[in-house]
């Protein structure tokens, strides 16, 4: 205890002595901790989530339930099938029926969930909403009654259009319902949210309430005797299980730039501690000097490190979320089929680890400083003429660093090549520690760059030059901090760009229509609802139009997994009969085998060749894999079979869309116009509307879509180079007030203020023009890396072209180096020349 005190005391009386006067000093480099631990909590927080809200809207749902009883396909559980398990599954307590859908309110989609009075025996949420009034009449007594959430913005009594008919608001929820999308849901009783939901004679799924003494493997299988092959039997969180598998492109690029953003703002705040910890190299000598012991004065260090990083950690937790809700907003609406909006969710773990990762990274970096502080006598540490960093690194540490960043580099390319799936993300993260490593071995290098690059700069330029040589180790830490700005802007805003580029290719024959005829907008696949006959026939009788082609697009649950089906006709023009074979897509056509994304091979570890038995709503189909295409990636992958075995096997018969070819001396607006008007003569059921849109409208849909993905990753990204920015300004700056003796020493032998602050801006130009060029070859490096981990986890091929408009992030970043400069050279001009030189 005495020695603790002891160490306090001394915390205490020198080191917050020292922070409170170097104030500048202090807050810069406080910043830049801050900055790297909002850098994690947005990270975490946003990557969370993108699932999280599906895991909370799914959990009041399913509530006390343990089984689910999904449709494998969107025509949902036949009604009969709960009966069936009330009679013959005596471990279960209830069978709630439970309807999933959307619904259009002020022109909004809005969660429509329906059940019965069971729903009470899920979670109080939904008994709010499936309990009468008060009045003893109950939900299942009304045919136009709907309850809605208190975030949807109706009111008790009040009317309102819903899928084409009229309904009336009997009761609006209280905050208890607000975990169920944030409010915004509309419940209906069964039968209603049935003819809402387009469901015939059937429901979406069927939860399961076990009794208090039943077992849950007893039950399991009782269940699976009565459905059989009607339905799966999953567990209540395949629904969160499937989100997490969903856009893969928004969350496989996410990982990509965190995982590569996370390295680097560990390297930020190990340079600013280094650096704030050498730059009291003088101060530490006197005191040892003095009688002070190593092992005491290291303890302070840390100590002070261990504040420092608390400090920082926690004043970064608010800024991280103001830039998680940033970053989030860049995300494409809507996460479900059901229409649930992503809600920015802060996990209790986050706000720790942005804490400890902050605390963490300043005590490594504080101890590895001041290592190589104490590694010198306290004369030679205050010698006016010997600079913190001066002593080169040994050629020993030089040859290892080489040698680490070399095998780093190779393996992160194994990674991608040899490791399938998610885990080959791991792959940026390697590249990013391999390439700072191998750039320190290069370090010599790159200081005989900048001290070649300043002495070209005259008089002042050559002073630079020589302060350049006699401090290599900063010199290495500001040009790589330059480096990593430049770097991830031409890496990851490149790969971003390849990959947009790729997803259009992969869409080759979507614009080929004139004209799509679609349950949903062009921002959406038109699973459903089926669309009106007398739609196709009207549309083919209408003058100017030469062909009509249907199509359909369905969801299909195969355990865990949501694929995505299209039932394509002969003469359509889709994506994947353009990159199949002439072979392959005539016998799909003809009903004789499957084309598989390469994505859904990968999920259900099938290939060509392989016979693939499907679960379907008339029993198990089997069917060959023809071929495997680069597709993009939607849930958990795509597939396309014959619309005739869509039709048959999966109890859908018509169309979710039509594509319209024009004759080539038609008015194409006119044709348009008459088609829309067919359009809305015919809405879906509900009364859903029918939407008209050209093969330009969707491919460039689809291409949004992708932007918008790649928009959420640049978000993140640029949260990272102002953590460079700031890294920057705060390294300049410290390399200012490391040789503030020595310029006061030029300033007393005549040299000007313009002298001095040329001197400086010389050495941060060249710092910029070293640091730029090795941003662009660690930034071409990753962009090729990203590019093949991308390849990799979309499953399409991604293929590298240069982002000339990357040249921005270096000229931004070489503009940052010389504004950073201009601070810290207008400070060292300024200087007064007799405080200078008697200062420690």
């Amino acid at each position: 205890m005495r020695s603790l005190l002891a160490g306090l005391t001394r915390v205490r009386v020198l080191g917050l002595r020292e922070l409170t006067s170097h104030k500048l000093r202090v807050v810069t480099s406080l910043l830049v901790v801050t900055v790297s631990s909002a850098l994690l909590v947005a990270v975490l927080s946003v990557y969370g989530s993108l699932t999280a809200s599906v895991r909370d809207f799914n959990a009041a749902i399913s509530g006390a339930a343990t089984l689910e009883v999904a449709g494998i396909a969107d025509s949902g559980v036949p009604d009969e099938i709960a009966g069936e398990l009330r009679e013959r599954v005596p471990q279960a307590d209830e069978v709630v029926p439970i309807v999933r859908g959307s619904v259009v309110i002020d022109g909004r989609p809005t969660v429509l969930l329906g059940s019965d009075y069971r729903a009470s025996s899920l979670s109080p949420q939904l008994g709010a909403a499936a309990e009468s009034d008060g009045s003893g009449i109950g939900l299942d007594d009304l045919d136009d009654g709907i309850v809605v959430g208190p975030a949807v913005g109706l009111r008790e009594g009040q009317d309102v259009r819903v899928g084409g008919q009229t309904l009336r608001v009997i009761r609006v929820l209280g905050d208890e319902a607000s975990t169920l999308n944030g409010g915004r849901f509309v419940f209906a009783y069964l039968p209603l949210a049935q003819r809402l939901a387009g469901l015939t004679d059937a429901v979406d799924s069927l939860l399961i309430v076990p009794k208090a003494d039943a077992d849950p493997d007893d039950l399991r299988r009782s269940v699976e005797r009565v459905v059989g092959d009607r339905a799966g039997v999953v567990d209540p969180d395949f629904r969160v299980r499937q989100a997490e598998v969903a856009g893969s492109v928004v969350r496989d690029s996410t990982l990509l730039v965190s995982m590569v953003s996370l390295v680097i703002a560990a390297f930020l705040v190990f340079n600013t501690m280094n650096m704030a910890v050498a730059s009291r190299r003088r101060s530490l000598a006197m005191i040892r000097a003095l009688g002070g012991r190593r092992r005491h004065l290291a303890g302070d260090l840390l100590g002070e490190a261990t504040l420092f990083g608390l400090v920082g950690g926690v004043v970064g937790i608010p800024v991280g979320v103001v830039a998680g809700r940033w970053a989030l907003s860049r995300v494409p609406g809507g996460t479900s089929s059901v229409g649930m909006e992503v809600r920015y969710t802060l996990p209790a773990y986050v706000p720790v680890a942005g804490v400890a990762a902050a605390v963490l990274a300043c005590v490594a970096a504080t101890a590895l400083a001041a290592k190589s502080v104490f590694a010198v006598t306290p004369v030679e540490a205050m010698s006016p003429g010997q600079v913190a960093d001066a002593a080169p690194l040994s050629k020993r540490l030089l040859w290892s660093s080489g040698g680490a960043g070399v095998v780093g580099i190779a393996a992160s390319w194994l990674i991608v090549e040899t490791v399938d799936g998610r885990p080959a993300i791991l792959a940026g993260a390697v590249y990013a520690v391999a390439g700072l490593v191998l750039c320190l071995a290069l370090s010599p290098v790159l200081v005989a760059g900048v001290r070649a690059v300043a002495s070209r700069f005259a008089g002042p330029g050559r002073l630079a030059a020589v302060n350049s040589e006699r401090a290599p180790r900063r010199v290495w830490a500001t040009v790589m901090t330059v480096a990593v700005a430049v770097a991830v802007g031409i890496g990851i805003s490149g790969a971003l760009d390849n990959l947009v580029g790729s997803l259009s290719s992969s869409l080759d024959g979507l614009s080929t229509p004139d004209l799509y005829v679609s349950s949903q907008d062009a921002e959406s696949i038109p699973t459903g609802p089926i669309l009106d006959p007398a739609i196709r026939s009207e549309v083919a009788a209408t003058p100017g139009v030469r062909q009509v082609i249907g199509g359909q697009w369905a969801t299909v649950n195969l355990g865990d997994a949501r694929v995505v089906l299209q039932g394509l006709e002969r003469g359509a023009s889709a994506p994947f009969l353009r990159k199949a074979s002439p072979d392959a897509a005539e016998a799909v056509l003809q009903g004789r085998g499957i084309l598989l994304s390469r994505t859904l091979s990968r999920t259900l570890g099938s290939d060509v060749g392989d016979t693939l038995t499907l679960a379907t709503p008339s029993g198990p189909r089997r069917l060959p894999v023809l071929e495997t295409v680069n597709y993009v990636s939607m849930d958990s992958g795509v597939a396309a079979v014959s619309i005739d075995l869509l039709h048959d096997w999966f109890r859908r018969p018509g169309d979710t869309y039509l594509q319209v070819m024009i004759d080539a001396g038609a008015d194409h607006d006119a044709v348009r116009r008459e088609i829309a008007e067919i359009a809305d003569a015919h809405p879906g059921v509900g009364g859903a509307a029918v939407h008209v849109y050209t093969g330009e409208q969707a491919l460039a849909a689809a291409q949004r879509t992708a932007e918008q993905s790649g928009g959420f990753t640049v978000a993140i990204q640029w949260i990272v180079s102002g953590a460079a920015a700031i890294a920057l300004l705060n390294t300049l700056l410290l390399s200012v007030l490391e040789r503030r003796r020595e310029i006061g020493v030029l300033r007393s032998m005549g040299a000007s203020r313009r002298f001095v602050f040329s001197m400086v801006l010389a050495e941060a130009g060249a710092i910029a023009v070293v640091g730029a060029v090795t941003g662009i070859v660690m930034g071409t490096g990753l962009h090729l890396l990203a590019d093949g981990i991308l390849t990799e986890t979309t499953s399409i091929d991604i293929a590298y072209t240069p982002l000339w408009s990357s040249t921005w992030y270096v000229a931004v970043s070489a503009a940052l180096c010389l504004i950073g400069a201009v601070v810290p050279a207008v400070r060292a001009s300024r200087q007064n020349i007799s405080e200078s030189i008697a200062s420690e």
